[in-house]
């Protein structure tokens, strides 16, 4: 068996730092390099095996204390490992980022008082990237569109058997263990046991969603989890969370979960003819046992009322520095 070779993740971008140092930016992250760091980051700025690293490395210590640099690295998500792929998660709650795990409750509470949560840096990072490469390499994308009825849209859906549909197959897989969903039923206060629906998305130019509530079938909770990397808000395609007039700009590994719910009226800005970037997407619904087509609202909900009085609250920040908003 081949022995696994390890490159530079393509998300990771370099400025300088204070006094000789580099830093490295991934996502919201920051990292401050050490000269010695650094350098170990640039042995794999093409795919290389720990023996062909540690060959011109050999001054910064044994290939054991390489392997424990290289492995810290990439659970930081600064290096991506090829070859010999990290298991896939079973659930949720392996899949996370462990910081979305500890604001558990924060979540919770907001999803019930009817807000969407945005949550940057969600997944596991070598779970977001590759996943990520798989949409990004994909090239059997499908228009789907809905004129003359309401509501009005036009995405791009994956053809099942594109290269990248493996990767979807197991990002169903994810969302629909039961770990997850009883995961998913926890935060939300909804029954998650129905079928779920998930897919790979992708926006591009002329492509839009208008506002809409998705509640007149069984979905209990969305999700969209965006892949979308270096994306420019001057191209549109950002996420407007009616209730508030909240809007996201997409960015890389960014998970927006929210409870389907008449009020929870949301839409996608056109894509502009001059976007550049592949607004990519994983989007989907739990739903309701029971297949209710008006699944009962968790204790506490929040309506927002009728009319103008439903528009201009402004996003509260749950912690920024954390990566959490609510809208």
């Amino acid at each position: 068996m081949p022995e696994s070779s390890y490159v530079l993740a393509p998300a990771c971008v370099f400025r300088p730092g204070p006094d000789a140092t580099v830093v490295a930016l991934v996502g919201r992250r920051a990292f401050s390099l050490e000269p010695r760091a650094f350098q170990t980051l640039a042995a794999f700025a093409a795919p290389r095996t720990l023996a062909a690293a540690h060959a011109t490395l050999r001054d910064m210590g044994s290939l054991d204390a390489l392997a424990a640099t290289v492995a810290g690295l990439v659970a930081e998500g600064l290096l991506v490992g090829e070859g010999e792929p990290a298991a896939w998660p079973t659930s949720l709650a392996d899949a996370l980022d462990p910081a979305v795990l500890a604001r558990q409750g924060d979540i919770a509470a907001q999803l019930a008082a009817g807000r969407a949560v945005v949550v940057r840096d969600a997944m596991r990072r070598d779970l977001a990237e590759r996943v990520g490469a798989a949409l990004d390499a994909a090239a059997r994308w499908r228009a789907v569109e809905a004129f003359g009825r309401s509501p009005h849209y036009r995405h791009h859906v994956l053809d099942e058997d594109d290269a990248a549909g493996p990767a979807v197959a197991a990002c169903r897989a994810l969302f629909s263990a039961a770990a997850s969903r009883d995961l998913a039923a926890a935060l939300s206060g909804r029954d998650c046991g129905g079928p779920l629906e998930l897919g790979a998305t992708r926006y591009v130019p002329g492509d839009f969603a208008a506002p809409h509530a998705d509640h007149k079938l069984a979905r209990t909770v969305a999700f969209v989890w965006h892949l979308a990397r270096d994306w420019d808000a001057s191209w549109g395609g950002q996420f407007v969370w009616c209730p508030s007039g909240a809007q996201v700009v997409p960015s890389f590994n960014t998970l927006i979960v929210f409870n389907v719910a008449a009020e929870t009226v949301h839409a996608v800005t056109p894509v502009s003819p001059y976007a550049r970037g592949k607004r990519l997407s994983v989007t989907g619904w739990w739903s309701h046992a029971a297949g209710l087509a008006d699944p009962p609202e968790p204790a506490g909900f929040a309506r927002w009322g009728v009319g103008a009085a439903s528009y201009g609250a402004q996003p509260l920040a749950l912690d920024e520095t954390r990566g959490l908003l609510a809208l």
